[in-house]
């Protein structure tokens, strides 16, 4: 399986389109692909995948988030698995635990939005009063906010700040749109589902992508 990497110092050498480019033509060679983003490099990565799968025939069969090296190092990374014929509904499998949600942003609501309004020191007491309330919470950034969604997922479910045992339900990516001046755009978003009590599972593919980069 080839391994496409999406490091920090990438984001001064071109836009998402380079490595969508580089996506869809791996698939051309490749019946299935990995693509890993970490670090600031996290948000490129979704960007890459989303447009891939915009234009061509490109789909998700996995994903997730992990750290990458020492876990001490808190190197947060995302690990996307790609096909052409993934026979996931990604949206159904969202829309079946977001009708047992509360997605409001009251007391008892259980969304949480990343974004430049919210510093670190607050968003993490945040998670943790929701999920006080609640069994599930659902976490979103868009754009660079991604990079800060995905780490603040691995910290609440590995880094031993939760009252009780956290684990990553489920993950997808999402169009968002925003305004241009007077025009719509559309830019890429994460949502990452949490659940107490859940234990996050990782696939042997995935610990095979691990072992792939311990080599790079």
């Amino acid at each position: 399986m080839e391994l496409i990497l999406i490091k920090p110092e990438d984001l001064a050498k071109g836009s998402a389109y380079r490595f969508s480019d580089r996506i869809i033509n791996g698939l051309r060679k490749e019946k299935e692909l990995s693509v890993v983003g970490f670090g600031n490099a996290i948000s490129l990565a979704c960007m890459a995948v989303q447009i891939s799968s915009s234009i061509a025939n490109v789909s998700v069969s996995e994903l997730s988030v992990d750290y990458i090296g020492s876990p001490k190092l808190a190197i947060s990374g995302i690990f996307f698995i790609l096909d052409k014929e993934s026979k996931i509904n990604w949206d159904e499998k969202k829309a079946n635990i977001e009708n047992k949600m509360k997605l409001n942003f009251d007391r008892d609501g259980q969304l949480v939005v990343v974004s430049k309004k919210l510093s670190p020191d607050e968003i993490m007491p945040l998670c943790l009063s929701k999920l006080a309330k609640s069994n599930l919470l659902k976490i979103t950034g868009a754009g660079v906010s991604i990079n800060r969604a995905a780490s603040l997922a691995l910290e609440l479910t590995k880094g031993n700040i939760a009252k009780e045992p956290l684990g990553i339900k489920l993950i997808t990516l999402s169009t968002v749109p925003f305004k241009v001046e007077e025009e719509t755009a559309f830019g890429t978003g994460i949502e990452i589902f949490l659940e107490k009590g859940a234990q996050t599972c990782y696939s042997e593919k995935h610990k095979q992508i691990l072992k792939m980069l311990e080599k790079q």
